[in-house]
């Protein structure tokens, strides 16, 4: 009978999962975006919205979801983005604190994680304009297989709806 070594030792190293964020992509316009499940209430399609008087532009007005009303706005202007040729498109509803607001985007295209080393920082003049610098309303740009997604900072589109 053949002798075996049975004193082979495999180095195994402890391989940790790396961090993954869960976010929601979808389109505005031409731009992919995304923000954190976590903040993602649902995705609902459009209803009828009721407009409020003396509300800035970008709020197209309030719905009645299931009881509670839900400001809705159209965060276009604030990314300097081009006005929809048509209204349809869908409803993100985003619960942040205590505020719920529903943002109108084109398209909602998938739920997925991706590693948190693939969300990239954003260079400070990325998307800046003069008189604007819309890069205030990114967290960072998400790297994808399918291309690139900017993932929304919902804490600064909402302190620039609440301030104005």
């Amino acid at each position: 009978m053949a002798e075996t070594d049975s004193d082979v030792t495999v180095d195994v190293e402890d391989a940790q999962p790396e961090e993954e964020i869960r976010i929601c992509l979808f389109s505005i316009g031409e731009d992919m975006y995304a923000i954190p499940v976590t903040l993602l209430t649902e995705i609902i399609i459009p209803q009828k919205i009721f407009p409020v008087p003396t509300t800035p532009s970008y709020v197209r007005g309030v719905i009645n979801l299931r009881g509670n009303i839900v400001p809705i706005v159209e965060i276009r202007e604030m990314l300097s983005l081009a006005q929809p040729a048509s209204t349809a498109g869908q409803i993100a509803i985003i619960k942040y604190s205590t505020i719920t607001i529903g943002i109108v985007v084109d398209n909602v295209y998938e739920i997925t994680s991706v590693p948190v080393s693939s969300v990239l920082t954003i260079p400070a003049d990325f998307g800046a304009q003069p008189g604007r610098n819309r890069s205030r309303f990114f967290k960072g740009i998400v790297q994808r297989e399918a291309g690139l997604a900017a993932l929304l900072n919902i804490e600064r589109i909402l302190e620039e709806i609440l301030l104005t």
